[in-house]
């Protein structure tokens, strides 16, 4: 899945926000999933920076919107997870990759916010589409 998302990173043509710095990408997860570090391995070994939350972005607001989905808070899960993706959006980072399945769709389709966000299983699904097109096509 990894392999999908830095590929469509790399189709997209990104530029850095500041000049002369790699792109950067946010990586919003669990903490189970950020210290597995399978997405900060594939994404530095393709040239990327991984941008991380930090802790206090972790416990005041990963966490309590995961734990608020849990209580069915959506309205509350959502606002939290706003505010996770703006604390890494005002780190400047290009992209913030979704690497959880309790928020990967937690924010309606039309949020301005998901413009700037990778959802991996999306990356998977239009990868597998592009490889079986190509081989129907023979290319």
């Amino acid at each position: 899945m990894g392999e999908c998302v830095v590929k469509e990173l790399k189709e997209a043509k990104l530029r850095p926000l500041e000049a002369g710095s790699p792109l950067r990408i946010g990586l919003l997860a669990t903490k189970a999933i950020l210290t597995a570090g399978f997405y900060q391995e594939k994404l530095k070994s393709e040239g990327f920076e991984v941008v991380l939350p930090d802790e206090a972005t972790m416990e005041h607001t990963i966490i309590p919107a995961i734990e608020a989905l849990n209580r069915k808070d959506i309205e509350g899960s959502q606002n939290l997870l706003r505010i996770a993706l703006q604390v890494l959006l005002v780190r400047a980072v290009n992209s913030v990759i979704l690497a959880c399945d309790d928020i990967r769709d937690l924010l309606p389709q039309d949020d301005p916010l998901l413009e700037k966000c990778i959802d991996p299983m999306d990356a998977l699904a239009r990868s597998t589409i592009k490889l079986a097109t190509s081989a129907e096509n023979g290319t």
